[in-house]
């Protein structure tokens, strides 16, 4: 990889990567000149993930757009309040399952029509109570049965009319009386009532909740006018890597101080002579 490096308050002895540059083995990520406008965060996933991830923006007018692809999860937490804005149309594809849980309240307003297909089954279960108010009126249609039940009592009411119709049989209820047509109107005569097959309502599935890994680590105060503090401070050893004697820790330590030397002297000579250290750079 090469960077770009620059120097705390100029000074040589305090370099400091500020970014990384392509090369002829790490290219850019789109043909240039032709998407010189287009500003590219792009990593890719370890080696055998044959995948990537990337932040995009592209800045040519009119065809500005913000673009973020996730190789394979997405995670946000947000702690507070979350306000979307959408200036015109917004279209979400789920490929598998949605599941969303609300924990308080939910409300929506539609202005205009709402258009709903469900091409399987649909299932809704209310707890208490649901409350449906219709403007002018309702249409429901069947293949085969709507079946009613309800524990205590069915109330039917309507302003002028009612009407109940089957087999070329009916009753109707007008301001008029009661009217009652078919080939044979049995009254205490025995027989049975119709059934229905009654409810089978199903719950939603359990929904899985966003990731929430501990935050990165703040980083220290850089040691701003104290040229070779980094370099001179002693070097923690993990467990793993602990030595086994004073003389070895001493002898690990030289070793260490002495190639930082020679990075920063490599840097000082790119700063001051302007001597190129990327190894892609002088092939």
């Amino acid at each position: 990889m090469e960077v770009l490096v620059t120097f705390l308050e100029g000074d040589p002895d305090q370099p400091l990567v500020t970014g990384c540059l392509y090369h002829k083995e790490n290219v850019v990520p789109y043909d240039l000149p032709a998407n010189k406008t287009r500003s590219t965060f792009k990593t890719l996933s370890s080696p055998g993930g044959k995948g990537y991830n990337e932040l995009r923006i592209e800045d040519k007018k009119g065809a500005e757009q913000i673009y973020l692809h996730a190789q394979r999860d997405w995670d946000e937490n947000v702690e507070h309040d979350q306000r979307i804005r959408v200036g015109n149309q917004r279209h979400d594809t789920v490929e598998a399952n949605a599941l969303t849980e609300l924990k308080a309240e939910e409300h929506r307003i539609t202005h205009l029509d709402r258009k709903s297909e469900i091409r399987a089954n649909d299932h809704l279960t209310v707890a208490v109570t649901q409350h449906a108010k219709l403007g002018t009126a309702q249409f429901v249609e069947a293949g085969q049965e709507i079946h009613y039940k309800a524990g205590d009592k069915v109330v039917a009411e309507a302003g002028s009319e009612l009407t109940a119709k089957a087999g070329g049989s009916f009753v109707k209820l007008d301001g008029g009386g009661v009217t009652i047509s078919g080939a044979d109107v049995k009254i205490n005569s025995g027989g049975a009532p119709g059934t229905g097959t009654g409810i089978a309502a199903l719950l939603p599935g359990l929904l899985k909740a966003a990731g929430t890994d501990t935050a990165g680590k703040t980083l220290n105060t850089a040691p701003i006018n104290q040229a070779g503090a980094a370099m001179s401070a002693p070097l923690a050893a993990s467990p793993e890597t602990a030595p086994t004697s004073s003389a070895t820790a001493e002898a690990t330590r030289a070793a260490r101080l002495g190639l930082q030397d020679r990075q920063a002297q490599t840097l000082i000579n790119a700063a001051v002579r302007g001597e190129p250290f990327c190894e892609v750079c002088q092939k």
